[in-house]
Formats: C-alpha cells, sequence, structure tokens
C-alpha cells in the first residue's frame, strides 16, 4: 500500500496526544478499510450507479463492480442477511435503541446513550466504564453491536436490540455470566475477531499478535459480499470477461456446498485460508453430537448449532441435498414457498432424483394426522421445527427427524407434534402417532440409534454393546462418525479398535478422523498412513496421535503447530500449544501456554484439569492436587475430576481424603468402574478388604469381559490366604482373558502345590 500523506501522519499523532485510545482503534480500521478501498478497486472498470436495499452500497465498491454485470443479483444480494451481516450504525435504524435505554445483566447495568455528537455509546455502571459503538451487525429480529477492545480487537455484546418489541433483552436469557467467564461478553468467548467476524466479513483474516496480544485483524468488504462467495480477487481482469473473479472453472454442487457450510456450521477453524472451490474438512472440523447438551441424542439442534451438523446426518443430506437446492443464493430466500408445501412437494410429489436418488414420494393426504390446511400439514413444522436461539432468534432444524414422541417420553427429546400443540403433552402425542401410524412406525427404526447415544452421554453401562450395534448398522458415515467418537471411551476394546481401523479405510474424512482419533489412544503406530491423508481433518488428528515422535521440522508436526497457532487467541488453542511445546521438553513455554488459558478462562474445571494432568507428569502433585481441588469446585457434579483429585491425593499420602474422592465419583456416577476399582485397591491397602471385594464384585458386575476385576479380588483373597476363593476368581480372570498375566503368576503356584 502507498506511503500515508502527512496529513494523515498528523491526524493520527493528535490522536496519540488526546489519549483517545478507543477512537484510535475505530479509526486505524476506518483508515484501513478506506484506503483498502482505494487499492481495490479498479478505476477503469465500470461501477453498478443504480439504487438497492442495502446499508450503504458505496462501502462495497469491489461489489459495485460485479453489480455492473449482475445488477439484478446485486439488487437480490442487497437486502438479504449476508449484505447486512456488518456494518456501519445507521442515523434512523439504531437511534431508537440508544435513547437512555437500560439493561440488567450479569451483575450489572448497561446504559445504552447518543452523545450531542450524535455517537452512540454504552456505559456499565458496575465498573464505570463507557465504550463508544463501534459497528453494528444484523438488522432484524435483533441487532447486535460491537465494542472497541484493549486488544484493538473488538467485543460482542449479549446485550442485542429487539428491533419488533423495541427493547434491549441479553442472549443468554436469564444465564448469569460473571466477568471471569470465558462467556462473558468481555471475554475471549465473545471476542469479534476470533469467534465472528470471519463469517460476517468478506476476505477476513484475524492477523493475531500472540507475543503482543494483539488483533492487527482486515477484511475486504463489510458483510458477505461478491469475493467471499465467488472467489478471490484477481490481480486484473479476465481478458475475455472482464471479470475480477475467475470464471474459467464453474464450482460444483459439493463446492457450493461446502462455501456456504464454512460459516452455517459449528465447526473449529484450522485457518482462515478458506475460499471457493476448497475442501470443508481442510480447513474445519465439523462438531457432532458426541458431547451432552449440544445436540439432542437423535442429532436434533439443541444448542447453537447452525445448520450443516443436522444436514450431514439426515438421509436428505445422505442423498446429496445441498443448500442450494432450497435457498436462493443471492436473497438467501427460498426458491419456492414453504407454506403451501411447494417447495418440499417439489421432490416429493414426483420422485424427482437428486445426484441420482430418487426422493421418497409422499401422499400428504395419508402422511399425516394434522388436517392439511393445518400448520401440522405443513412439511417443515414437523421435520424442521424452530427454536429460539440467542434468546429470540427462531432457528428451523436441518436434521429433517421426524417426530417421535416416544423417545420424548424415554429421553425428553422435544418433538414436534407438542412444540406445536402447546396445551398438550408427549403422552397425548405418542398415543396420536401410534393410533395413526401403528406400534412400530418409521421413526421407531432410529431409536436404538438414539437410546445407545443418550446411554453414552449418560456414562450408561449399556452404551458399549448398544453404540457397537447401531455402528454395525448404520449407513450414514456421518453417524458412523459420531458412534466411533462416542466410542472412544472404550478404545481399549477389540470390538472398538476393529471398527476403528475399518473407518480407517472410509471415503468420508470425519468417519476416518474419528477413527484415528479412537486408535491414537491404543495403537498411534497404526495411524502413520493417515500422516499423508488427502484430508487435512484427518492428517490432524493422526499427527496429534503422534505429535511427541513427528520430527519438529517434519511436515506434519509443522502443520499441526499452525493449527494450534490460529486457535492461540483462545484457551483451546493454548492448551494445545502447551502440549506441543511440553512434547518437545520446552517446559517453561509449556507453563506459560497453561497459565494463558487459565487467566482466559478462570471458571473453566478443564483447563485445570489437563494442566493438573501435564504437571502431575512432572512430578509436581501437590501443583496438580491444588488445581484439581479448585477444578470440583467449579464441577461438582463431574466425576471424572473427583476421580482424578483421588489419584493424586494417593500420590501424596492423603488417603482418606481420597477415598472420599473416589466416594463422591461413583456417588455421581455408578458405573464409573474405574474410580470404583481404585477406591476398592484403597480401601484394601487400609485393610477394609471386604469393602474392597465388595466393591471389585460390582466392577464386574458393569463391566463383566474385565478381567482386571476378578484378578484383584483373587489377588485380595490371596494375601488374606482363601486360597481356594483366590483361585476361583484367578480362573474367573483368564477366561475372560487367557493372556491376563497377572492371572497366571497366581494360579502357576496354586497349581503346583
Amino acid at each position: 500500500m502507498e506511503t500515508e500523506k502527512k496529513s494523515s501522519r498528523l491526524s493520527w499523532i493528535i490522536w496519540m496526544v488526546c489519549g483517545a485510545a478507543v477512537l484510535l482503534g475505530i479509526g486505524s480500521a476506518l483508515l484501513w478499510w478506506n484506503r483498502l478501498k482505494t487499492d481495490a478497486v479498479r478505476q477503469d472498470r465500470p461501477i453498478y450507479q443504480g439504487a438497492s436495499a442495502h446499508w450503504d452500497q458505496s462501502e462495497v465498491p469491489v461489489s459495485l463492480q460485479c453489480a455492473a454485470c449482475h445488477p439484478e443479483e446485486f439488487r437480490q444480494w442487497s437486502n438479504s442477511d449476508h449484505a447486512w451481516a456488518f456494518r456501519k450504525l445507521d442515523p434512523q435504524l439504531d437511534a431508537e435503541a440508544f435513547h437512555g435505554n437500560k439493561l440488567k445483566a450479569h451483575g450489572s447495568t448497561l446504559v445504552f446513550s447518543t452523545g450531542k455528537d450524535g455517537e452512540r455509546s454504552v456505559s456499565d455502571e458496575k465498573s464505570g466504564k463507557t465504550w463508544k459503538v463501534a459497528w453494528a451487525t444484523g438488522r432484524t429480529p435483533l441487532v447486535q453491536y460491537l465494542l472497541p477492545a484493549s486488544d484493538e480487537g473488538y467485543h460482542t455484546m449479549s446485550a442485542a436490540w429487539d428491533v419488533n418489541h423495541k427493547e434491549w433483552f441479553d442472549i443468554f436469557g436469564k444465564e448469569e455470566r460473571s466477568s471471569n467467564d470465558w462467556g462473558h461478553w468481555l471475554g475471549r468467548g465473545m471476542n469479534w475477531n476470533s469467534q465472528c467476524a470471519w463469517c460476517h466479513m468478506s476476505d477476513f483474516r484475524k492477523n493475531y499478535d500472540p507475543a503482543a496480544d494483539r488483533y492487527h485483524s482486515t477484511w475486504k468488504e463489510p458483510g458477505v459480499s461478491c469475493i467471499q462467495c465467488h472467489g478471490p480477487l484477481l490481480n486484473k481482469p479476465e481478458d475475455k470477461t472482464g471479470c475480477m473473479i475467475s470464471t474459467v472453472r464453474k464450482p460444483t454442487l459439493e463446492e457450493n456446498h461446502d462455501n456456504c457450510a464454512a460459516c452455517h456450521a459449528r465447526r473449529d477453524e484450522f485457518d482462515h485460508e478458506f475460499s471457493i472451490g476448497k475442501k470443508f474438512d481442510d480447513h474445519f472440523q465439523l462438531v457432532l453430537p458426541v458431547q451432552p447438551g449440544v445436540f439432542w441424542p437423535n442429532g436434533m439442534q439443541r444448542d447453537e448449532d447452525y445448520c450443516e451438523t443436522g444436514l450431514r446426518l439426515s438421509r436428505m443430506g445422505k442423498a446429496g441435498v445441498t443448500c442450494l437446492d432450497c435457498h436462493d443464493p443471492h436473497s438467501g430466500l427460498l426458491k419456492l414457498p414453504q407454506e403451501n408445501n411447494a417447495l418440499c412437494m417439489r421432490c416429493h410429489a414426483t420422485g424427482e432424483k437428486v445426484n441420482g436418488v430418487a426422493a421418497p414420494v409422499i401422499d400428504m393426504a395419508k402422511h399425516t394426522p394434522c388436517p392439511p390446511d393445518s400448520m401440522g400439514g405443513r412439511c417443515v413444522e414437523c421435520h424442521m421445527p424452530e427454536s429460539p436461539y440467542m434468546a429470540r432468534d427462531p432457528r428451523r432444524d436441518h436434521s429433517f427427524n421426524s417426530p417421535d414422541p416416544a423417545m420424548s417420553l424415554e429421553l425428553k427429546i422435544p418433538n414436534a407434534c407438542t412444540m406445536c400443540h402447546k396445551d398438550k403433552d408427549d403422552q397425548w402425542a405418542a398415543r396420536v402417532v401410534e393410533q395413526y401410524y401403528g406400534k412400530t412406525p418409521k421413526m421407531a427404526r432410529y431409536r436404538d440409534r438414539t437410546r445407545a447415544v443418550q446411554w453414552a452421554y449418560d456414562g450408561d453401562s449399556r452404551a458399549l454393546d448398544a453404540l457397537l450395534k447401531a455402528y454395525g448398522r448404520e449407513e450414514n458415515d456421518t453417524w458412523k462418525a459420531t458412534l466411533m467418537e462416542l466410542l472412544d471411551s472404550w478404545s481399549d476394546e477389540q470390538r472398538v479398535q476393529s471398527y476403528a481401523l475399518q473407518g480407517m479405510k472410509s471415503p468420508t474424512p470425519l468417519l476416518r478422523a474419528a477413527a484415528a482419533k479412537v486408535l491414537g489412544r491404543t495403537d498411534p503406530q497404526a495411524l502413520k498412513p493417515l500422516l499423508q491423508d488427502s484430508s487435512r481433518v484427518v492428517r490432524l488428528q493422526a499427527e496429534w496421535a503422534l505429535r511427541d515422535e513427528l520430527p519438529q521440522e517434519s511436515a506434519g508436526f509443522l502443520e499441526l503447530g499452525r493449527a494450534a497457532m490460529h486457535q492461540a487467541d483462545q484457551p483451546s488453542g493454548a492448551m494445545k500449544l502447551a502440549q506441543l511445546e511440553a512434547g518437545r521438553g520446552n517446559d517453561e513455554a509449556a507453563r506459560e501456554w497453561f497459565e494463558k488459558a487459565l487467566r482466559w478462562d478462570a471458571t473453566s474445571p478443564v483447563v485445570r484439569r489437563d494442566y493438573a494432568v501435564y504437571l502431575s507428569g512432572k512430578g509436581k502433585i501437590n501443583e496438580a492436587v491444588a488445581l484439581m481441588t479448585d477444578a470440583v469446585k467449579l464441577s461438582p457434579q463431574d466425576a471424572s475430576l473427583w476421580y482424578l483429585l483421588g489419584l493424586g491425593q494417593v500420590e501424596i499420602g492423603q488417603n482418606q481424603q481420597a477415598l472420599t474422592s473416589f466416594e463422591k465419583a461413583v456417588e455421581i456416577d455408578e458405573f464409573f468402574s474405574r474410580a470404583r476399582y481404585n477406591m476398592a485397591l484403597l480401601y484394601n491397602s487400609l485393610g477394609n478388604h471386604e469393602i474392597a471385594i465388595r466393591e471389585l464384585k460390582k466392577c464386574m458386575k458393569f463391566e463383566p469381559e474385565n478381567a482386571d476385576y476378578p484378578y484383584a479380588i483373587a489377588t485380595i483373597y490371596s494375601q488374606i490366604g482363601n486360597k481356594e476363593k483366590s483361585k476361583k476368581y484367578d480362573e474367573q480372570s483368564l477366561k475372560i482373558n487367557s493372556n491376563h498375566h497377572g492371572s497366571w503368576r497366581i494360579l502357576e503356584p496354586s497349581s503346583r502345590q
């Protein structure tokens, strides 16, 4: 870029002398933006001169060049949510929100005001701080505002303006978040540059400096404009078309879909290098329903999950249905009405094929017990029910599940019937469904899979066999990847390892990555071929499992480091970097990254847990126990944390405290056999042999295929001189595992007597 003019330099000096740090951050972004527009716009190209619904089309000069040849597409886009995803404040549109309104949330009161100069500001009565509002995002049904942060990035406020009800509200509802929480609007979890910006701007680059903990973010245009979806700008116009974006090759259906998914997905990102034509799985890790509270166990959205995961889990997604089959790419609106089912019946009335797969033909007169002119007669109300997110933003589910009230009764999963008939209960809905569809409706075929997922969430002893059974019958690779990730808790099981080895050969990157995660715990050497996998999401999983043995200059280690460094402004990235440094023997750097993660997520038990495990490995047991003691205070119902605390307490001789910790773990989760096993061994070491044997027998009941438990009982009986019972349980251990060396050591002396 050209050197700034002297007047610009003088202006900067004046700003700095005045000490206006907040305004300096805003001015820096505006200066960069204005200079970028000058660089990006070719003066010899025609510019669209017509009108549009855009908030200020002069702010998208690159798109105006496109509009000169594509005016209709530009006009359609100008009124879309994409166009309004990031914008300047509007004197009229945003005026009502800043008239001295107040909002109480998160232990403080925010005041929204307009100054004499017309600038909008937000004040926090508790801290006394005031911010001048820098940007806005969205326009309906709510607007969020961005405030400058000390790290030269922006805070995304959790306070939002309800356009319809003309009032402020908090997107977290009644949930209270302290200023120490990662998810507080002043915390890292609501940092615009890291968490939001890439999907609200065009050609955004975060440009985070970890040494200074500062952002130097850049973008080419506000909102999601032409270049974000059609490709990066060329250095010069094409000779034949004059277009500033390459038209040599049209994107495939899959590439277009991946482009939409890049933002309309709950995912972790590896970089900011994705653009049209690249593969989603090379730049993002899709979040699957493997953690309770994020999705419902049947794949329906529960938290803010967006669209892509549900679609991939659905039969429609498996058949190849993509975003652009239903949505216009420029307006974002549906291609046909949904109110009269025209959109859905375009395929389901004719059996039209999508990617060679014929859509099931549906007779609407027989398909539903609801009257055809009722809300229940609309396809989307049953198969894509709306749920509010950000407290007041209704969004449709894209997993295309059929409502199953029987699962609502059993597992508390919401169903579209009672979401619509709010005066009825799930028992009523279940009776209606059974009366109309019979005792085994089509949705019943998925119940075993749903139960398996929920049991895995709950730590139920039935989960392993149910997951294996569901995996063996599953045809959708995204569901198989989900089930495989859930099987990670049993990675030492031979049946799980067998499925994982098969999964490594799947054509679906997500399944190969899930298989690599499982094998990485028990047989990382089997993952070496995956270091050359064509998909980065798979390579990264293999690289992580093999990180401690990869040469530091190898392509794999460098790729792993780049992905972790991209997330270096978040606690999760800091913890990855800590473990990478630890693996290289850089303990001082490892501790620095762990300490950063602790500061950035002060209320997280997970950071403390991982840091404690690291410290324990370094022999710093007292520090580890202190961290775990804090962790259980933060999450007292997490059985795994009590278990780890107990292990640490045993190491430093706090046996009675360790017993209390183990007892707490099994009280929370009675099926937590490993915690019960260690508790039993500790009871035995303290001379309480009967209690130890009783608890070990419970372990045998919960995990009958684990040879360690009868072997431990045999050992105790041997210690107290009961050779007959010792031999009995030793033989049981060998029956489960004929190669159990400990059992042979007991049995052989006994057989020689």
